[in-house]
């Protein structure tokens, strides 16, 4: 049992630490992994026992616990967050999940609502393709471009992409550290998750969601559209939307103090 139990554990990367007794839960988004989080890691160590992993295909060197077919479905990604929590005995805790991750956390708090006492969502979106009386942020060929463009030449994708979502300057260390985590993964692997992630639509599920709720958002995400952000917070119910005064879509690195600040005002 020991192995069984420990290979969830493994195949997500699972670290466990901090001294405190609560338990707070930190997923990745897309093109990140769990170092991502490092930030507001170290600013709740003292207050909570926090658990980082990577979501399957992810994490470092992650293509041989990457299944194509079974990852087609979030719904997958939120079995393994819901093992992973039983594995480590964890009957109860809160949650944030930067972008795909947060709608991860959603489909797991759906499942079993009585594993989770908060949700955070930062820069997550139910839907990215608009549709009729709905703006996701994306159009089919606007997706249809973006992946004929990391088929082409994956390498010059990385960097025009991770200059588009960190919004940010060639040189600036999020930049870099958000294409180099793209370029150390396989191509055909990113432009499956990719392909998987720009896809959902998860609108039916939200009335479903019954944990309280946050949903961040910064004033400017070029991967999530302000409609995308206030369509979850309009069809959560209970569910709390700030605004933090970044831009952006990874706030946790480029602007941690106003995460760090957000995050103390809601999980209190």
């Amino acid at each position: 049992m020991a192995g069984l139990r420990n290979k969830i554990l493994e195949r997500l990367n699972v670290g466990v630490s901090g001294s405190g007794t609560p338990v707070l839960v930190l997923a990745p988004g897309f093109g990140t992994n769990q170092a991502a989080w490092r930030h507001v890691a170290e600013a709740f160590g003292d207050r909570y026992r926090i658990v980082l992993l990577d979501l399957a295909g992810l994490g470092p060197d992650d293509r041989w616990h990457y299944d194509a077919i079974r990852y087609s479905r979030l719904e997958a990604y939120a079995e393994d967050l819901l093992e992973a929590l039983q594995e480590l005995g964890i009957a109860h805790c809160d949650f944030v999940g930067h972008s795909v991750a947060g709608m991860v956390g959603a489909l797991a708090a759906i499942r079993e609502p009585q594993a989770f006492r908060k949700l955070v969502m930062l820069g997550s979106s139910a839907r990215y393709l608009d549709d009729e009386g709905y703006r996701g942020g994306f159009t089919k060929m606007d997706l249809g471009l973006l992946i004929d463009a990391a088929t082409r030449d994956y390498v010059a994708w990385s960097e025009t992409y991770g200059r588009t979502v960190v919004s940010a300057p060639p040189g600036n260390p999020t930049v870099r550290e958000f294409v180099q985590n793209l370029q150390e993964m396989r191509p055909d692997l990113v432009l499956s998750i990719l392909l998987t992630i720009l896809n959902i639509d998860l609108r039916a599920r939200l009335p479903e969601l019954r944990v309280p709720t946050v949903v961040l958002q910064t004033r400017h995400d070029p991967a999530v559209s302000d409609e995308a952000a206030r369509y979850l917070h309009e069809h959560i119910a209970g569910s709390v939307m700030e605004v933090l005064d970044a831009a952006g879509h990874l706030p946790h690195l480029t602007a941690p103090a106003l995460v760090v600040d957000a995050l103390r005002r809601h999980l209190d």
